[in-house]
């Protein structure tokens, strides 16, 4: 048996919102499609058409998962829901639904020491923390596994490539060692989440300097110049060039979050000075000189997606291209610093005088959607190690001026 492990502070039950059944093209595996393809939905919905409900995925789509089809969408939303309601489940059961709705929201990592149990925060009922604890949900959670084994019986993650940085490996066992302290500092609720990250990196550099510190407190103070310092041009370039990435002005296609290392490249040729929403572009000094307002429910929403990626190691090494455990971390620091300027372009857009919850999760959900889609080839993954190791940016990220 493989100890599966459960993250305290996150709730999950689903909400019935139907706000996770639209943004994707549903894929299907064979006996998914064999199942569902069979039925005469015609004849049970007159507004749903058997003839254009499926297609077959292109080489390029399927290739290394379980998936042969997709359920065709022309309005962004699955055609089965149905009133906030899968039809295929009211009609049915949940089981003869397809295997990765199932699934959803659960995500789940091998490793060394076990499974490790998360949530994905595309779900609104996992954005709002609805429901029971799923430290209470550990049966559930079990048999969620075994379905997940079984759609990826080849899921073996290679842990063994472990580095601090380029250069440093470390051990699993290490690893876990830096991680309890990560965890201590990053519940360290007494000081901002801004802070608490901010000695997380400096306690990481440390150990590459082999000066391990023995509490978040013992992280030397920044002078009031550091505190101060505005982004320079290349900060403000890997925010614009990220931005576009994890935030595009069109939705990806099925087979298309890979991270291009050309593109990213050529967007800072180009050196754009503003970020791209859907209807109009915002100047990066706009965002940054909009207040960040002191809200509870927010800081709680970002303090939760970060813990949940630290717990669920997908910020670095098998968890997320290979990279290393530093620029795993900064790049983490720099998805959290997006988030926070995407929900300020979002007020913006509105007309609204400061930043609010709903902008937050419109920001978090499309976020975690292109990460979730995002892959990173050896060369970007070399691009991560060489832009985002320095400490000096991060402390620059996180102290810009009102943020």
């Amino acid at each position: 048996m493989i100890e599966l492990h459960i993250p305290e502070e996150i709730n999950y039950e689903c909400t019935s919102c139907g706000k996770c059944c639209g943004g994707w093209a549903v894929p299907l595996t064979p006996s998914d499609y064999e199942r569902i393809s069979e039925v005469n939905w015609h004849e049970l919905n007159p507004t749903l058409n058997d003839k254009g409900l499926f297609a077959k995925l292109k080489n390029y789509q399927k290739a290394e998962t379980p998936y042969t089809h997709k359920i065709v969408s022309q309005t962004g939303t699955c055609p089965f829901l149905s009133d906030n309601l899968c039809f295929i489940h009211s009609k049915f059961n949940s089981e003869f639904k397809p295997s990765i709705c199932q699934l959803f929201p659960y995500c789940f990592t091998k490793t060394p020491s076990g499974v490790y149990a998360t949530v994905s925060f595309v779900s609104m009922g996992v954005i709002y923390n609805s429901g029971k604890a799923l430290t209470l949900q550990k049966e559930w959670l079990e048999k969620k596994w075994q379905d997940f084994n079984s759609l990826f019986p080849n899921y073996q993650p290679d842990w063994s490539k472990l580095k601090l940085t380029v250069g440093q490996e470390i051990s699993w066992q290490e690893y876990l060692n830096i991680e309890e302290k990560i965890f201590e500092i990053i519940n360290n609720s007494h000081i901002s989440l801004n802070e608490r990250l901010l000695q997380a990196s400096h306690y990481l550099i440390t150990q590459v300097k082999n000066q391990r510190t023995t509490s978040a407190q013992s992280s030397p103070a920044l002078n009031s110049a550091e505190q101060n310092s505005v982004l320079n041009d290349l900060d403000k370039q890997l925010l614009i060039a990220f931005h576009k990435i994890y935030f595009p002005s069109r939705p990806h296609k099925m087979g298309h979050g890979d991270f291009s290392i050309l593109r990213f490249f050529w967007q800072n040729l180009n050196k754009p000075s503003s970020l791209s929403f859907i209807t109009k572009s915002i100047p990066l000094p706009t965002l940054i000189a909009m207040p960040w307002p002191d809200d509870k429910e927010m800081d709680n929403l970002l303090y939760r997606y970060v813990l949940t990626y630290i717990f669920g190691k997908k910020y670095f090494g098998a968890g997320f291209g290979q990279i290393s455990l530093i620029a795993g971390f900064h790049h983490l620091i720099l998805v959290y610093c997006l988030a926070k300027l995407h929900a300020k372009g979002l007020a913006i857009l509105r007309e609204a005088p400061q930043v609010s919850l709903i902008d937050l999760v419109y920001a978090i959900r499309e976020l975690e959607t292109h990460l979730g889609e995002t892959k990173i080839s050896s060369s970007a993954a070399a691009a991560f190690e060489l832009l985002l190791y320095s400490p000096k940016r991060i402390k620059r990220l996180l102290r810009y001026p009102k943020n």
